[in-house]
């Protein structure tokens, strides 16, 4: 009887795992995946606790923004701001990324309106460029920060 050896996927659930980091290594050009939920929790100013309606709470970090930590009470103000502009409110995440932790690097929308954007509009966010950000959104977000910088707000106040 010839020897039959386990496939190395022996389950299910590992391969799916295998196509799911297959799929999001493949080129920017893919269609991104679209998640709803409801957002739960403020973890800092750009990352959300979404819990969708399958009841999975999941890690989001707005993608193409970071928040500079030199300034301890300026990350706090950027908290309490996406705390104010998201706590328990709906939103959509578009993404096509996911971190080797399980956090989704996505795009957050709330009614229409890309929310790290609204944080670099309001001066407390920097443009940050990852690979997979589409570069007309990344000129939008240069385009944002500068015109925040400009006018002196939010992190921009102090080297006025």
């Amino acid at each position: 009887m010839p020897n039959r050896s386990i496939p190395p996927y022996h389950n299910l659930q590992q391969l799916l795992l295998v196509f799911l980091l297959i799929g999001l290594s493949l080129d920017s050009r893919c269609h991104a995946a679209m998640l709803e939920g409801q957002v739960v929790g403020i973890l800092s100013g750009d990352r959300i606790t979404l819990r969708p309606a399958d009841g999975n709470y999941r890690e989001i970090k707005l993608s193409g923004i970071r928040i500079p930590t030199r300034d301890q009470n300026m990350k706090k103000i950027a908290q309490r701001h996406l705390n104010m502009l998201l706590a328990g409110r709906f939103v959509s995440v578009e993404y096509n990324t996911l971190s080797a932790r399980g956090v989704i690097l996505g795009t957050v929308l709330h009614g229409g309106s890309d929310m790290a954007l609204r944080m670099l509009s309001d001066g407390l966010a920097v443009t940050t460029n990852h690979p997979r950000l589409q570069p007309s959104r990344l000129r939008r977000y240069e385009q944002a920060e500068a015109t925040a910088r400009a006018r002196g707000l939010g992190f921009w106040q102090k080297l006025r």
